[in-house]
């Protein structure tokens, strides 16, 4: 009897899901939230948070910017205060999220962006993708809330069920972030970083 062969690795993260399809929802206590991948019109909101966790000394311009954006192994997201009503299930209860199958709150708009994070796919010639989960980040304003964990949690189920990633993988230099990430399911791995500057 023959041994089957390899099964073929998926890599649903080539098909691009353009910004404003499947947003994803989350409740905290009366607030609601919504998180979708990052608009070129997003940028400027976007580039004043940066400063809070990395050195941007530049700035992207247009067409560079939408190319970047394009890239099927980027995938940024911001997180905005949903303005108007909450009517349905994912404005009920605490840390409430509405997965994959978008977003549930009816006649909701984007308010004020309070979080970004980006996830870059990195792919494997025997395996599904490994993911790295970078620049998380909360406006000062809106942290102590609980946002930048139900940010997190509705960025990896996504990053799992439509990317289809299989590891995915986050540097903490902060200590006070670390908690964060614990209560998500994230283990330490005692590796050493070695970076080669320009």
């Amino acid at each position: 009897m023959a041994c089957p062969g390899p099964r073929s690795v998926v890599c649903p993260w080539l098909d691009s899901v353009p910004a404003d399809e499947h947003p994803l929802c989350f409740s905290l206590g009366s607030k609601s939230f919504i998180v979708r991948r990052m608009k070129a019109a997003d940028y400027p909101d976007v580039r004043a948070l940066l400063p809070l966790v990395s050195r941007c000394q530049e700035q992207l311009q247009e067409p560079q910017l939408s190319e970047v954006l394009r890239l099927p192994t980027y995938v940024p997201f911001c997180c905005f205060v949903a303005a108007g009503a909450t009517d349905g299930p994912a404005a009920e209860g605490s840390a409430a999220t509405n997965g994959a199958n978008g977003c549930a709150l009816k006649g909701v708009a984007e308010g004020r962006l309070c979080g970004f994070c980006e996830v870059y796919v990195m792919p494997h010639l025997g395996r599904a993708a490994d993911g790295r989960l970078e620049r998380v980040i909360v406006d000062p304003e809106y942290r102590g809330q609980g946002i930048g964990t139900a940010m997190c949690k509705a960025v990896l189920q996504f990053a799992k069920e439509q990317l289809g990633l299989g590891r995915i993988d986050l540097t903490v230099e902060k200590e006070n972030a670390r908690h964060i990430y614990t209560k998500l399911g994230f283990e330490p791995v005692r590796t050493e970083t070695l970076r080669l500057q320009n």
